[in-house]
């Protein structure tokens, strides 16, 4: 890590550092390259996010993502949890890489308010979903349908439509 984003960013963590270059490099970097804030940061509560290091992923991912999800939500589902985890491992192996067959199942079994709309949730990036998202949608490969994933919200399978940088965000025509 650059010494001077240090500098830039030692105001906002009112970070305790001498006033040379040299300083900031000794009492910053090394702890910020083992992933962790200086020790001699102080970090308000509730006025800055202490996840530097998710903060700075975003600002350098700047990919967009088009996908879709069928929801099983909790309380709607009346599965156990397993049983509700292999039907979707049995939908994510009809699907395949059909969007257009993705979107249909999305419609008739989906707990989500986006079912009308085929499961779509637009375009996303980085910042707006969880890590278990964020792992389909930026690490996987477009055209597929991904998961079951769990989150506080339930289960997803997700249809990865398109993953982009901004300019080039294009997604999947239906039945591709």
């Amino acid at each position: 890590m650059c010494a001077w984003l240090l500098a830039l960013l030692a105001p906002a963590f009112s970070l305790r550092l001498g006033a040379t270059t040299a300083s900031v490099h000794r009492a910053g970097v090394p702890s910020m390259q083992a992933g962790k804030l200086p020790a001699n940061a102080l970090v308000p509560r509730g006025t800055v996010s202490t996840n530097l290091f998710e903060n700075l992923k975003q600002m350098q991912d700047q990919r967009v993502a088009a996908a879709s999800h069928i929801l099983l939500a909790p309380g709607k589902c009346t599965l156990p949890i397993a049983e509700a985890k292999a039907l979707m491992e049995k939908w994510r192996v009809e699907v395949g890489g059909d969007r257009e067959k993705f979107a249909e199942l999305a419609r008739v079994e989906s707990h989500c308010p986006t079912a009308d709309n085929g499961g779509d949730l637009g375009f996303l990036v980085r910042a707006s979903c969880s890590a278990a998202f964020n792992e389909v949608l930026f690490e996987k490969e477009p055209g597929q349908a991904y998961g079951p994933i769990v989150t506080p919200a339930g289960l997803h399978l997700i249809f990865l439509a398109s993953c982009n940088e901004p300019g080039e965000a294009k997604r999947l025509p239906r039945g591709k």
